[in-house]
């Protein structure tokens, strides 16, 4: 309410939505890997559950009880997926580096994104703070999306129409291979369908999001041996 939208064609009014009917979409991106949801009803909670993070509010996340919470969370996980023979395992690769990413980006880029957007009096409790988020990721990703290595097999993987690529995760039960699929699509027309002119974002730079996929690529690389023990 009473908030500047800094991009109406990325935060579309209720007069100009992306499509007259459907589901909440829900985009995250480099800095902040939540995902791609596409999915009724989806809220915070939902959010927060699948990332292990419940009762654990986002500016009190480093405090040292909850790290551990979350830790002992991810280790419950790991031991129930990896005792189901079952189970598919690239699809747990995937969700666990999905977790760590999300982990390292509450260590590092959220605080420091915190701090900055501070200089104008707002905090996580204000609206207008997550518009500029939103705003510096979209324009960060799509820099990406034409510039870092590796985003035309990106490409070809999105455009890829093989069903068996998109697996029921019932045993997860986070999503159906239906939100997958719509997700997927979703991703593709966003940032590979349209052609996007990125400009200048304000309070995070295209430089400091590679500094962040490498710093995460080694925290990856530190901590996944952990949760991938495979009997």
């Amino acid at each position: 309410k009473n908030c500047v939208n800094l991009n109406p064609e990325v935060i579309r009014p209720i007069d100009n939505p992306y499509t007259p009917t459907g589901g909440l979409a829900v985009l995250k991106g480099n800095l902040a890997p939540d995902g791609i949801m596409s999915r009724k009803g989806y809220t915070r909670p939902m959010k927060m559950h699948t990332h292990f993070r419940d009762g654990i509010p986002d500016r009190e996340f480093t405090a040292p009880s909850n790290l551990q919470l979350f830790h002992q969370r991810i280790r419950q996980f790991s031991r129930k997926m990896l005792s189901d023979p079952s189970l598919d395992r690239d699809l747990y690769l995937g969700y666990i580096t999905h977790i760590l990413t999300d982990e390292i980006f509450m260590k590092t880029v959220r605080p420091e994104f915190m701090e900055k957007i501070a200089v104008r009096g707002l905090t996580d409790r204000n609206a207008e703070t997550f518009e500029h988020f939103t705003y510096d990721v979209n324009q960060i990703d799509f820099r990406l999306g034409v510039e870092y290595p590796g985003m035309d097999e990106m490409r070809r993987c999105l455009l890829c129409e093989d069903q068996c690529s998109i697996r029921e995760t019932a045993a997860f039960d986070m999503i159906t291979s239906q939100e997958l699929a719509d997700s997927r699509k979703w991703v593709r027309q966003f940032f590979f369908d349209q052609a996007r002119v990125p400009e200048q974002p304000v309070y995070y730079t295209y430089e400091r999001a590679l500094r962040f996929i490498q710093e995460a690529s080694l925290f990856i690389k530190d901590r996944l041996p952990e949760y991938i023990r495979f009997e």
